[in-house]
């Protein structure tokens, strides 16, 4: 038991050293970083290797957007603006609808849906099926940092690809869920009945 929490113990505070952030510069060079601070025109940041504490300074300018540890971006989108705001403007509703479509694919997850639905099946089994259909069936939100140009959003057709492809999405992610849930509430069920001595 004390070989297990050391090993866990470990493992957090590596993972806690090797963690760090991500500066994506306009040019598409990534640079390693601890960010500080992100102020109206600078970011203000630290190289992960600097034991010196030396805070670096890129002109916002330079960075297109900052990945966080934490697995969040933040997109600076004077860049956006500028690379995309004609982009629907020469385009038909099939091609706006299909370009919707390619956007749920690509930006989507719907983990949350997935991870949601497993816990409702497994802790309700199978009560809680009925918790995974209305995750499934709820319709996804389509979030500004989930699209390649928020501009999009204001175009009826896109936004209708969007919705479709990824309330598609979470529904394959839901039903995911419920195979995990499922999953794991049927090993522990052999678990126990396996660990259990045998009456003679």
């Amino acid at each position: 038991m004390n070989k297990v929490l050391l090993l866990i113990l470990f493992l957090s505070i590596q993972q806690a050293l090797l963690a760090q952030d991500i500066i994506v510069k306009v040019s598409g060079e990534e640079i390693p970083a601890r960010v500080q601070e992100i102020t109206l025109h600078d970011v203000l940041y630290q190289h992960p290797d600097s034991s010196q504490g030396v805070i670096w300074r890129l002109p916002k300018t330079e960075v297109f957007m900052v990945k966080f540890e934490n697995g969040t971006k933040e997109v600076f989108e004077q860049h956006l603006a500028d690379s995309l705001a004609s982009m629907a403007q020469g385009m038909t509703p099939e091609q706006l609808y299909e370009l919707g479509k390619a956007d749920a694919k690509h930006y989507y997850k719907g983990n949350g849906a997935m991870w949601g639905s497993a816990a409702s099946s497994m802790v309700m089994f199978p009560i809680g099926l009925a918790g995974s259909v209305v995750i499934g069936a709820t319709a996804p939100k389509v979030k500004p940092e989930r699209v390649s140009d928020i501009g999009l959003l204001a175009e009826q057709d896109y936004l209708r690809g969007y919705q479709e492809q990824a309330a598609r999405k979470k529904r394959g992610k839901a039903l995911a869920g419920v195979g995990i849930g499922a999953g794991i509430q049927i090993g522990l069920l052999i678990l126990i009945l396996t660990s259990m001595p045998v009456m003679p």
